[in-house]
């Protein structure tokens, strides 16, 4: 767990063998990816879960659905950005995600927890802000420095999860769940035109709404660029669509510009 870009995707990638989607933009994880991770003799089911955010309890940025899949781990390995790489800090950010975690469930913020500090690669050898972290909640909490670029302490994480698994109680088996197989294609949309207002709708644009927090910079900016690669800017030009036209996508309307 953790917030959106602190490598939670490249961690899980490096010490399973899943192949998460990975950029370096906000929100490339929209749905929990699952990869088997061994040390020894031992096995273990790790799930990357999407970046959480601060309102996540009230359900902002799907939190609802994120925080469900945390519900079912029996152990948490909350990765921090230590590097402060988008000017977060990290002490703050550490915080907020436990606090969220409390509102929406006391029993899981009392859910065995493992620190991650990665990206400590980019710290120039400064280890200032480890030590801050680590005088901070080294005594609550086991921390561990780490980094997904060089794998330095990769043996250690994987040993201090197994460890910490073989103390806790497994889980009682949850109850099966009837669903419908979901058969919309998300690459699906259509453009209309309605009183010069260029209407974008469909499979594509629901599934990417949904995902999406407009009052966040680096989210919309990652809305935009899916809008491009998935061919709606290219479509809406194609229909003749001008600098200044309006254009709505679902609930929302944007002026256009190239």
């Amino acid at each position: 767990i953790g917030f959106p870009s602190v490598g939670k995707s490249k961690i899980l990638s490096k010490l399973t063998s899943a192949k998460p989607k990975i950029a370096d933009y906000h929100f490339t994880t929209l749905t929990p990816n699952l990869g088997v991770a061994s040390y020894g003799s031992q096995n273990f089911l790790m799930a990357d879960i999407p970046g959480l955010i601060e309102g996540a309890s009230e359900g902002k940025g799907l939190g609802f659905e994120f925080l469900r899949h945390v519900e079912r781990t029996r152990m948490l390995v909350h990765v921090v950005d230590i590097a402060g790489v988008d000017g977060r800090d990290p002490l703050e950010d550490f915080v907020i995600i436990n606090k969220e975690l409390e509102k929406y469930s006391k029993s899981l913020a009392k859910a065995p927890q493992i620190v991650v500090l990665n990206k400590i690669d980019l710290l120039a050898g400064d280890m200032t802000k480890v030590h801050e972290f680590m005088n901070a909640y080294g005594d609550k909490y086991t921390i561990i420095p780490f980094s997904a670029a060089t794998l330095e302490n990769k043996q250690l994480l994987l040993q201090t999860i197994v460890e910490t698994l073989s103390k806790i109680k497994p889980l009682e088996p949850m109850q099966t769940e009837t669903f419908s197989l979901d058969k919309r294609d998300f690459t699906k949309f259509e453009i209309t035109k309605e009183n010069g207002v260029f209407v974008v709708s469909g499979d594509l644009i629901d599934d990417l709404i949904r995902g999406i927090i407009l009052e966040e910079p680096e989210s919309l900016a990652y809305f935009q660029k899916r809008l491009v690669w998935s061919g709606v800017h290219d479509k809406l030009v194609q229909m003749g669509v001008k600098e200044g036209d309006i254009v709505r996508i679902g609930a929302f309307e944007f002026e256009f510009f190239e």
